[in-house]
């Protein structure tokens, strides 16, 4: 009888393991969601490693606003097939930035992409 009922115990135990363990494992893994800024280089702050970028926000009424973001050694900047450091940035580069926000909110900019002037062959 005492078997049975340490038997029992075990299995109740078992159970009610699994029972917490699969709600924490079919909980759906979400994916920073990836943000793209685009416009102007306003400044560069190479002590920061911070770039703050002028971008249109609503062009019914031509309403900019600055964002600033962080630049981390992993940061991506290009310029074309070229690949670029900070200090290469300078105002009035028109830019794309593409940045996503961890769980705390603090942003990791993922890339910057300054734009191409292309010169128009002459006739």
């Amino acid at each position: 009888m005492i078997k049975v009922m340490k038997l029992a115990l075990v299995c109740l135990a078992v159970i009610g393991m699994v029972g917490i363990a699969i709600p924490v494992y079919s909980q759906e893994k979400t994916e920073p969601q990836v943000i793209s800024v685009s416009g102007d280089v306003v400044s560069v702050d190479l002590v920061k490693s911070e770039v703050v970028v002028k971008q249109l926000k609503d062009a019914v009424s031509s309403v900019y606003a600055n964002t600033a973001v962080s630049v981390v050694p992993e940061t991506k900047i290009s310029k074309g097939d070229v690949t670029l450091k900070l200090s290469d940035l300078k105002a009035g580069d028109k830019v794309t930035v593409k940045y996503a926000a961890d769980v705390l909110g603090k942003q990791k900019v993922e890339s910057i992409s300054v734009e191409v002037n292309e010169v128009a062959p002459a006739k």
